[in-house]
């Protein structure tokens, strides 16, 4: 007690900002709450103590309210770095994505700064590890913005913590320091007082759940229950599913949720009894790799008890780590000597990245360079669930973690000798129309941001494959 009393002492101006925007978002959260009560399951928000850093640095809208200015405080030394601060999700739930993201942004700005950087300069990411724990990303934003005077926010992944840090983005007494890319399409990234400060690549959730929906009920699905995560994340997927059947006149046939941080050794299925009772065509889930892995194998086997019926097809947003969860469901199937890998859906937000798409072949390229110059997280990564099974793999996350690098070196090009954050704005607007090498525009107009793609995926002779045709699910 009287340790953590000094290093306070210490530390007046970081105390005081994390509490007010600790009291920003929670007050944000209760006005959320209020407004869906009428439509949303409600469930808090757990809060448990900030955690380990770990730093890592590789080779038609509404017109939006007043914001604070991303400050010229910010400009650049001559010569120095620019440096983009990254809170992620490296070890615990999501540890994989955060991996992943990472990897594939290191991967194309290893390459850029190979090759001299940008105007001279190089591109870092120090990178922060949260555990996809609300409350140590905040303290992991506070250090990057005062103690790292990062250029700014990069890759941020997950609902639960991006959202807890959007009040910081605008509103730290110092300076506003834009968000890129985060990972992550929940519905507050889109409000109107975060226009000029948060930037998107990827499609938003409520798209993603609109066309999975039209898809399943073109394959003849209209009975659909829901499987999600009791946070921030999972019930925004609640909300959006609910609002996506209601276009079609439907509504949620069963649901049930599960706390956050369950995973692998979580035990789902009463959750797999009351979805089944609601004798849905398909389920959605909205959720960690590990807990849609250990759901989906707790529903196969209840099922397995039950009078036979048509395949329940089961559909995960682009949040799931299609790569990862194949080969969670691989093990877990080895184990019980059982197939848990037929009758998925994943839901994608970038191209492919194994074809011939230009910037496809970079990434591939790339990314065995960087293996090959011994690019390796540090021992608190490596040890992770699941580290072993995706270490190095390419996969849709690491291709959207590249792409979003890339979109970074292109504002930066075109920012000059003398970049600063005030400038970014302008810089990603001036890309609008631009290919970055996947076959669709980069599009940043007040109506839209990023690529806006939405595209699935199943198994197949135990690998990830285009699925074009939903009816193939319903045998």
């Amino acid at each position: 007690m009287g340790m953590a009393h000094a290093a306070m002492k210490h530390q007046p101006h970081r105390v005081t900002v994390a509490c007010t925007v600790l009291l920003l978002s929670l007050l944000l959260a209760g006005a959320a709450a209020a407004a869906d009560a009428a439509c949303m399951p409600g469930a808090g928000q757990d809060v448990d103590a900030p955690g380990q850093a770990v730093s890592v640095q590789p080779g038609a809208q509404p017109a939006p309210p007043a914001q604070p200015s991303l400050s010229a405080q910010s400009a650049l030394a001559p010569g120095a770095p620019v440096r983009l601060g990254m809170s992620a999700s490296f070890t615990g739930p999501g540890a994989s994505l955060g991996r992943a993201f990472h990897r594939g942004a290191a991967s194309c700005l290893a390459q850029v700064n190979a090759e001299g950087g940008v105007h001279g300069r190089r591109v870092e990411i120090v990178a922060l590890d949260d555990g996809y724990d609300p409350e140590r990303t905040v303290w992991n934003v506070i250090r990057l913005i005062e103690d790292e005077r990062v250029f700014a926010l990069f890759g941020l992944v997950g609902t639960p913590t991006v959202t807890r840090v959007l009040p910081l983005i605008g509103a730290h007494p110092d300076r506003a320091v834009p968000l890129l890319f985060p990972f992550t399409g929940a519905r507050p990234l889109y409000l109107p007082r975060h226009a000029g400060l948060v930037f998107r690549l990827r499609a938003p959730y409520d798209r993603e759940f609109s066309a999975l929906v039209e898809r399943l009920r073109g394959a003849g699905c209209a009975r659909i229950a829901v499987f999600y995560q009791a946070d921030a994340y999972g019930r925004e997927g609640w909300a959006d599913l609910r609002d996506a059947l209601a276009c079609h006149c439907l509504a949620l046939t069963a649901e049930a949720s599960y706390p956050r941080g369950a995973g692998s050794e979580a035990d789902f299925s009463e959750q797999a009894g009351l979805i089944l009772e609601g004798r849905p065509d398909a389920v959605v889930c909205v959720g960690t790799d590990a807990a849609c892995a250990t759901f989906i194998r707790d529903l196969r086997d209840l099922s397995a008890s039950l009078p036979p019926g048509p395949a329940i097809p089961v559909a995960m947003p682009s949040f799931v780590d299609s790569r990862h969860l194949l080969g969670l469901l691989a093990d877990l199937g080895h184990a019980a000597r059982r197939d848990y890998t037929k009758d998925l859906v994943m839901v994608e937000v970038v191209p492919p990245w194994d074809g011939n798409l230009p910037a496809a072949v970079d990434f591939r390229r790339d990314m065995t360079r960087l293996a090959k110059a011994g690019y390796a997280p540090p021992a608190p990564l490596a040890s992770a669930e699941g580290a072993a099974s995706t270490a190095g793999i390419p996969d849709e996350v690491s291709f959207e973690g590249y792409l979003a690098a890339r979109l970074v070196v292109r504002a930066l090009e075109r920012m000059g000798q003398d970049p600063d954050p005030a400038g970014l704005p302008a810089a990603l607007a001036g890309l609008d129309g631009c290919d970055l090498g996947v076959g669709l525009p980069y599009r940043h107009t007040p109506a839209m941001q990023g690529l806006g793609l939405v595209r699935f995926t199943t198994v197949r002779g135990g690998a990830v494959v285009e699925l074009s045709d939903f009816a193939e699910l319903r045998r």
